[in-house]
């Protein structure tokens, strides 16, 4: 088998890394957590800059439940594409009613963080983004975890939202709740009764049959002291303060009973905005000053730099050795699956229990964590498999804490290497999974553990379609499985190659996507200065009947050595000592051993010489004592001596 050699760049870098001396023994779980902690308030798709209120598990409650407004609740998912694509739509959302913040705060949760679990597993969300309107004095019950929106489109869940605030209007009895009824008087005079006497004016609004520009201007200008806004649906009555409907939409009233009419450009609620807001400057009211919402958690998320000295490093290596796969991506996919994804269904049952039992006998069969690792998924490979009917991901969790706690440290890294993105959310989980299948599907091919062609592909196939985060690369990759044919896949080999026609089809589908690292582009892997061999014909760029360029029996190769596990970057590592030492570590013990042997050897024959040279010496002094003249002696006892 012919191998890739590894650059001498990395293998510096990982000889140096293996030299230092690590003072703790792992990733602790408390600093798991607090990383995950550090994540929910600087790693997900909002900040301080934005509009959107966060919320995490810690003041959720107290937002939501049993408040005096209502609140929009978007659960997301940070590394899920679909969202990050429609969180600048969200921002703008914020955006545009802000206005609104006293009755109805926009506000967002990242489920990708393991902290908010529970939450997001309590209001059984199964997809991502889910959009959740909650009503004033909400209490969650079986069956009744908000009122969901299904919409993206910003224009179809602002009107949502008027309609379900109106709705609230007719069965709430809080006295700060907006009067967002019709007008029924057809006097100037009565339409200032009940109000307080700062309201100088009244500004009347037409709303047509099936429109809810009224109710959204009301909560426009719910912040202006001096201005009370109401909205007329009976287009007779609302000629008499000079709405014809046509042109003028608008009308100002005020005490004394002076009509005004104005003509909006449009019948939209933002050109009824921008009309009332000039009348209010000419007037020149002001809205009421900002105040901080009651509840909000006294910590708000500040934005990061998109990089750092360290995370620049990492690139930077990453860039240089393009091809390689690093052990922490393979960990921080295992880590995330486990402790994130599966925890927060709800029930695990039928098929979506047997999805679970799959993926975690061929984690356990080619696992590329140390012992520790091994261990935890073994066991709780057994954990799941005494369930035979149902499994809730609040007794998965609770297990995997205990064994966790048990067999610590289990991780050998606690940040992605060569996922880490260049900017906030890019990248990341999504990219580590498809590291750890890619791994999986080929020491399937090399380890003859099971004779089933189809076992990672089935076990990946179920993850994706019950517990990937991301809802829409889900679907997008259960029709691609179909259309692929992955079922008809005839051996381990197969296997492999499908896994990345698969891979490359979903970059070509990506590239140019707003998800898309500038600085890793969505390209055909490999790329030809990885494996010129690799293509039939290096030379042609195009995209047309990619299937066609391949050397498929190189690409095979080449995978195979990719991902071969002595071939595994370690490049990032906070404890190696927790894995099995590679075969050069090895090869460096065994120099050394022989050294040590070579000296020991050289000097048992120095020794061995010293004694041979010692006893031809006295053998000469002492064997020939009979040649030499005897000296005299006075004493006759002396002279014999």
């Amino acid at each position: 088998m012919e191998f890739i050699t590894v650059p001498a760049k990395h293998y510096s870098v990982f000889l140096l890394i293996t030299l230092v001396v690590v003072t703790n023994a792992g990733v602790p779980r408390s600093s798991y957590e607090a990383l995950l902690k550090q994540q929910s308030e600087e790693l997900g798709l909002y900040n301080s800059t934005d509009k959107v209120r966060i919320l995490t598990h810690v003041n959720f409650k107290n937002e939501v439940l049993d408040r005096n407004h209502s609140i929009l609740v978007e659960f997301y998912n940070s590394y899920c594409g679909h969202c990050r694509k429609f969180a600048p739509a969200y921002k703008k959302l914020a955006e545009n009613l802000y206005d609104w913040r006293d009755v109805l705060p926009i506000s967002a949760i990242d489920c990708a963080v393991d902290d908010n679990n529970g939450i997001c597993r309590e209001y059984e969300i199964m997809a991502y983004p889910t959009l959740r309107y909650f009503g004033p004095a909400y209490q969650p019950v079986a069956d009744n975890y908000g009122k969901p929106i299904t919409s993206q489109d910003l224009g179809v869940i602002t009107n949502n939202l008027a309609q379900f605030i109106a709705a609230e209007n007719k069965t709430s009895n809080m006295s700060s709740w907006p009067d967002l009824q019709a007008v029924q008087t057809a006097s100037a005079s009565s339409l200032f009764d009940g109000l307080d006497s700062l309201k100088k004016y009244v500004v009347l609004v037409y709303e047509p049959e099936n429109s809810t520009v009224g109710i959204e201007t009301i909560l426009h200008f719910l912040r202006y002291p001096n201005i009370a806004v109401k909205k007329i649906t009976d287009l007779e009555l609302a000629g008499k303060y000079q709405i014809d409907g046509t042109r003028y939409k608008i009308a100002t009233i005020s005490r004394q009973g002076s009509v005004v009419p104005y003509a909006p450009l449009h019948e939209l609620s933002d050109s009824y905005k921008e009309t009332i807001k000039s009348f209010l400057s000419s007037q020149h009211i002001t809205e009421k000053p900002e105040t901080k919402p009651e509840g909000t958690t006294t910590k708000i998320q500040q934005g990061i730099p998109e990089h750092n000295s360290k995370q620049m490093e990492i690139i930077e290596e990453v860039k240089r050795n393009k091809h390689l796969v690093y052990q922490a991506d393979l960990e921080m996919a295992i880590r995330n699956t486990l402790h994130n994804e599966i925890p927060k269904s709800s029930n695990i049952n039928g098929e979506k229990l047997l999805a679970l039992q799959r993926f975690l006998a061929v984690l356990e069969r080619y696992n590329p964590l140390g012992a520790p690792g091994r261990s935890l998924v073994s066991q709780l490979a057994a954990f799941v498999s005494r369930h035979n009917q149902e499994l809730s991901g609040a007794e998965f969790e609770e297990e995997l804490k205990r064994l966790e706690k048990q067999l610590a440290p289990i991780y050998t890294s606690k940040q992605f290497v060569g996922c880490a993105g260049s900017q906030t959310g890019l990248r990341g989980f999504s990219c580590s999974l498809w590291q750890l299948f890619h791994f999986m599907s080929v020491q399937a091919a090399n380890m003859d553990k099971s004779q089933d062609p189809l076992e990672v592909l089935q076990a990946m196939h179920g993850y994706i379609k019950y517990f990937f985060g991301c809802t829409e690369c889900s679907e997008h990759f259960q029709a691609m499985a179909t259309r692929r044919k992955i079922w008809s896949t005839p051996s381990k080999e197969e296997a492999i190659l499908w896994l990345w026609a698969a891979h490359n089809e979903v970059n070509q589908r990506l590239a140019g996507d707003a998800t898309e690292d500038p600085k890793f582009p969505k390209i055909q892997f490999p790329s030809v200065s990885s494996c010129p061999q690799c293509y039939k014909q290096p030379e042609s760029h195009s995209t047309a009947n990619l299937e066609d360029k391949w050397d498929k029996t190189h690409v095979l190769q080449f995978l195979k050595n990719i991902h071969n596990p002595e071939y595994v970057s370690r490049y990032g590592l906070d404890n190696e000592e927790l894995l099995q030492p590679t075969l050069e570590k090895l090869r460096q013990k065994r120099m050394i051993s022989n050294v040590f042997s070579d000296m020991d050897m050289r000097m048992g024959m120095l020794l061995y010489g010293f004694c041979i040279v010692m006893l031809v010496v006295a053998f000469k002094l002492f064997a020939f004592k009979g040649s030499y003249r005897k000296k005299p002696y006075g004493h006759d006892m002396l002279g014999k001596v």
